[in-house]
């Protein structure tokens, strides 16, 4: 579950009111409310052409820059964008894991990024409530060509970027590839060795992981067979208790932490556990480094994680080092509670807002319609003739190892880009580099998406409720809640009964009850802007 750390911004009134008596003491010169005003020539001056076309952005720092690149903040890719953006554009990086508590720090000491973005829409709803980003229509309407035109067109994201009447966060739609963001793969040959066919339900889920560890195909009868990566995107979507959802019960909505399937969720956990199929130390994993290393080693035979970029290291390190592994997607089976799928993402991908304390929103504007104009695609791609050559009209990389140092970091400045109107998930299998290895994974891969996203994850609206009294009480309970489970699941003194209902007291002391009635009184404010 993210946790969102609300900070109090003060407030300055008194500068506010004199400040705007000193505007008012000054409009012939700069023009009422700081609007333009005519020159001596006549002509309309904006108070922005007069500042450095400069400005400050967040992103996400992977790890994944190589020394001789540089650094996020400076290498090939900053030094390009600012020559063919027109915008001196700083990069403030933020650990992926920890990017909202980061952020956050950064907004209470006044140090923000002007352009912060995140892929979660109730953390921007969030920064709306405490006032530390600003509506950009009008931003939008005056300086846009490419981004207005992108929202008309996409009339179906606009909801998404709108609070309060108003938008705050810009998105532009997923390609396919990525929407398919959880996933579960199982070792067919292992399969094979125990006479068994891929699970399609929990309880034949359970049977193969049994027969897997009785059979000792880990090495030895002992070690775990299951590996997890990403797991609570999986075993979450699974039984339909994802915690970024509200979901419609009869009509009333109740948050995912509540519903009674968490007893499913939670008891999937302990049985995975109690049983040794995966690793003792799975909850205190950092970054699964350890399971996923068991799965690129071979010691494992099902990986309860995700497809796509994010595990092709793991996936081709398999392939190379246990040449007779054969990893398949295996889809989301269905449980005592129904067929739900793991988690998919939204159309909307992240959404970048607009610092309150921004300086020049003009320069902003000119970098995000450069972006989505032409920048995003080479940052995706790399240079043509160098990192890759169009093939079909796709862009073939020409060298994998290649394009891994000098590209694959790059993707993460372009934070909007319009790739997803043609793209078709075959075109991955064009797009990897040609050797034996990087084909397999492709296909593998498209496989894996057309796999993942054959069972709809459930969504029961597209997107859910970011009030400040609601993200003050799961702020509050969050860390309890996760000591709760964790407890039902490893100790095992409580039942995953009776960790739901301690879970459900915690949250109504917390004032559960009025968060449950403003989510109910949003749910049918905003119900006609769902699709």
């Amino acid at each position: 579950m993210k946790r969102t750390k609300r900070w109090v911004l003060g407030s300055t009134i008194l500068a506010m009111t004199l400040g705007a008596a000193l505007t008012g003491c000054a409009k012939t010169e700069e023009g009422a409310s700081g609007s333009p005003t005519p020159s001596a020539a006549g002509k309309v001056e904006d108070k922005y052409d007069k500042l450095p076309k400069a400005i400050s952005v967040t992103m996400y720092d992977r790890g994944a820059v190589a020394a001789e690149e540089g650094s996020y903040e400076q290498n090939r890719w900053t030094k390009w964008i600012q020559e063919q953006s027109g915008v001196q554009a700083k990069y403030v990086p933020v650990p992926r894991n920890q990017a909202q508590d980061k952020l956050n720090t950064l907004i209470a000491s006044g140090e923000a990024p002007d352009l912060i973005w995140d892929f979660d829409r109730n953390y921007i709803g969030t920064l709306v409530t405490q006032g530390v980003i600003q509506p950009i229509d009008e931003y939008i309407e005056k300086y846009s060509t490419v981004l207005k035109k992108y929202i008309s067109e996409n009339p179906d994201l606009k909801p998404l970027m709108t609070f309060d009447g108003k938008i705050y966060g810009i998105t532009t739609k997923r390609p396919m590839n990525n929407l398919a963001n959880a996933g579960m793969w199982i070792r067919q040959d292992w399969l094979d060795k125990v006479g068994m066919k891929a699970p399609t339900t929990e309880e034949e889920f359970f049977a193969v992981t049994k027969a897997f560890k009785e059979k000792g195909l880990s090495g030895n009868t002992n070690a775990p067979v299951v590996s997890m990566y990403v797991w609570s995107n999986v075993i979450s979507g699974l039984y339909a208790t994802h915690s970024t959802q509200w979901y419609l019960e009869g009509g009333k909505m109740i948050n995912a932490r509540f519903v009674d399937r968490n007893v499913g969720a939670i008891s999937f956990e302990r049985k995975l556990y109690e049983n040794g199929y995966i690793d003792k130390e799975y909850l205190t994993d950092k970054n699964s480094q350890k399971m996923m290393t068991d799965w690129a080693q071979g010691k494992s035979g099902i990986l309860i994680g995700t497809v796509g970029s994010g595990i092709d290291s793991y996936m081709k390190d398999l392939m190379k080092n246990v040449p007779d592994a054969n990893p398949v997607p295996l889809a989301a089976f269905s449980t005592k509670y129904g067929k739900f799928g793991v988690y998919q993402e939204t159309d909307a991908n992240i959404f970048v807002a607009f610092n309150k304390d921004m300086k020049n929103p003009k320069a902003a504007i000119q970098y995000l319609d450069w972006l989505l104009d032409k920048g995003w695609y080479s940052l995706k791609n790399g240079v043509e003739n160098t990192h890759y050559k169009l093939v079909s009209g796709v862009p073939q990389v020409i060298d994998a190892d290649k394009f891994k140092k000098e590209v694959a970091y790059a993707s993460e400045y372009a934070i909007v880009k319009d790739d997803a109107k043609t793209f078709k998930p075959e075109d991955l299998i064009i797009k990897a580099a040609q050797d034996p290895l990087s084909q397999r994974w492709a296909k593998l891969n498209v496989q894996a998406i057309t796999t993942a996203l054959s069972v709809p994850f459930r969504r029961d609206m597209p997107y859910v409720p970011s009030l400040p009294d609601i993200n003050n009480v799961f702020a509050s309970i969050g860390p309890k809640l996760d000591e709760i489970r964790t407890r039902a699941i490893v100790k095992g003194d409580i039942t995953p009964e009776q960790a739901l209902d301690m879970i459900r007291k915690e949250y109504k002391s917390a004032g559960g009850d009025k968060t449950d009635q403003s989510a109910q009184e949003w749910y049918q404010k905003n119900k006609t802007n769902f699709k």
